[in-house]
């Protein structure tokens, strides 16, 4: 037998390892053989929030994604792990405190550290944390960080983010030095990493994504790789902008929408998986050498339970899984027990909560109506509030509840004028698509005519009602409704629990009563 011969046998079990792990056939890639071809493959998370398994274990898992990934090896040692933003923040486990301090992160990088993470960009998330936590979880990180238009301010400079004592900082760029084995052919990579400015956050200093990704695209990248690659955390659109702007480009690994995508500008492709490890996309990437031409292979894989866990990830998730159980049972949840059985389906997916009423919004809403103090006219919060970005049903524990609300927030009562409450809910309705949109209680909207009705009466704007929020909305600090504060002339009688032991001072709590009332 030749070696020839006997590559192409190792490249063929190595698929068939991989198809059985994720129940499909997948193209492979060959390693090692003098063909004038470099070889590699890309394998792409973003928006990952959760490291265990969803749906009551039917989804996810990032145990699951490193069984992939071996499989994956086995067929080409030249595999890159990467993250497209959003991954410290928000999650469940990130709001619990272990050791004395909020977790904030501290799973995912442990768990990322084990999954084999190789290179990752920032997401709007990541900077949810206040610098001295994120500077810890950056610390803490065995992967590398790109960073070409997010960059820290310290008085009145501007530097790179980085590692504590890391001098240069995380690096705008990466130049991938990837051979091909005994064969000794080799491509080099040039990839970057760009956010949106979505969180303003006052230690932190954007510069314009487009022009700083033309920039090196155009004049740096050229110099040192023959492929440009962008992993990013922006909108889709800002994702096409900056594939049609530069048409070298090869491939955009992108986050930020929670959905999976995939698009073609000109030879550009654009990726995106399902958030929470739902799916991941492998991009199976070939150089010729002589051509000097880039092909791409991109396939979805979901990541379901026909995949088994491998060991070494499963036992980092199975650690913070133990930490956060106790930490619930601490907080006076019992992570065990069962609320109650759903015979329907609560869909708290962004796609839907940001875009309309729906079954699971209605459902806190009117879990705020039955726990008020006094009888309410409507009941509304803020969608965003819900960060599960999953339906759940069947049997609802705590857990399943903290991860539909992991920030939990007060009961507040208010009256506000009739004029106001419109206004209120005029700028929910602007807010389609984010975090803003209002999910309500008590509240209908007619399209045709622009009318609300409250209680099944029209809206009175000279009338006094009282309602029922959120701390957070009636803090002003949802985008576009910053008005809506205790500040307001047109509101009083703000009412927050003041009783340590009143359920209204945790909104999970309020919701796991109705859920119970409701057997």
């Amino acid at each position: 037998m030749t070696i020839k011969k006997l590559q192409l046998i190792l490249c063929v079990l190595a698929t068939l390892t991989l198809a059985s792990a994720c129940k499909t056939s997948l193209k492979t890639t060959v390693y090692g053989l003098p063909d004038g071809k470099v070889e590699w493959i890309f394998l792409q998370l973003n928006d990952v929030y959760e490291i265990g398994k969803l749906e009551n274990g039917k989804v996810g898992g990032l145990a699951r994604v490193s069984t992939v990934k071996q499989g994956l090896l086995k067929e080409n040692p030249n595999v890159f792990t990467v993250m497209a933003g959003d991954f410290l923040s928000p999650s469940v486990i990130g709001t619990l405190k272990y050791e004395g301090s909020g977790i904030k992160g501290r799973q995912m990088i442990d768990a990322m550290n084990a999954l084999g993470v190789n290179l990752v960009c920032f997401g709007n998330h990541e900077f949810d944390l206040d610098f001295p936590d994120l500077q810890k979880r950056m610390d803490e990180s065995t992967f590398e960080w790109l960073s070409s238009n997010a960059f820290k301010k310290e008085g009145e400079s501007i530097v790179p983010f980085g590692k504590t004592g890391d001098a240069d900082g995380h690096p705008e760029y990466k130049i991938l030095n990837i051979n091909d084995g005994k064969a000794n052919e080799s491509v080099k990579v040039g990839i970057w990493g760009v956010v949106l400015d979505a969180n303003k956050k006052d230690y932190i200093h954007y510069s314009d994504p487009f022009e700083r990704s033309k920039t090196l695209i155009t004049e740096v990248l050229p110099k040192e790789a023959d492929v440009f690659v962008g992993l990013t955390h922006l909108s889709v659109d800002q994702d096409k902008r900056i594939a049609t702007e530069n048409p070298s480009v090869s491939l955009i690994m992108g986050g930020h929408e929670h959905t999976n995508m995939k698009h073609m500008i000109g030879n550009t492709i654009i990726t995106k998986a399902d958030a929470n490890a739902k799916t991941v996309y492998v991009h199976r990437c070939s150089y010729d050498i002589k051509t000097k031409k880039t092909t791409i292979s991109s396939q979805l894989i979901k990541i379901d339970d026909t995949i088994a866990e491998e060991p070494t990830v499963a036992a980092v998730v199975k650690k913070w899984e133990d930490i956060a159980n106790t930490s619930f049972k601490n907080a006076g949840f019992n992570p065990t027990e069962v609320i109650t059985e759903l015979t329907e389906t609560l869909d708290g997916r962004e796609t839907s909560l940001r875009m309309q009423q729906n079954n699971m919004g209605s459902a806190i809403a009117k879990a705020m109506t039955a726990a008020a103090k006094k009888p309410v006219d409507c009941s509304f919060f803020n969608s965003g509030s819900i960060r599960i970005d999953d339906q759940v049903t069947g049997k609802i524990t705590p857990v399943d509840v903290i991860r539909i609300m992991p920030f939990g927030g007060k009961v507040a009562e208010f009256d506000i004028k009739g004029v106001e409450l419109k206004k209120v809910l005029l700028a929910g309705l602007s807010a389609k698509g984010r975090g803003g949109y209002l999910q309500w209680d008590k509240i209908a909207y007619d399209e045709v005519t622009k009318n609300f009705t409250i209680n099944s009466l029209p809206l009175n704007e000279t009338k006094i009602y009282h309602c029922a929020t959120n701390d957070f909305l009636l803090s002003g600090r949802e985008t576009g409704l910053e008005f809506f504060n205790a500040k307001n002339p047109n509101i009083s009688n703000v009412t927050l629990p003041t009783d340590p032991a009143d359920i209204n001072n945790d909104l999970r709590k309020v919701f796991i009563q109705y859920l119970k009332n409701r057997k």
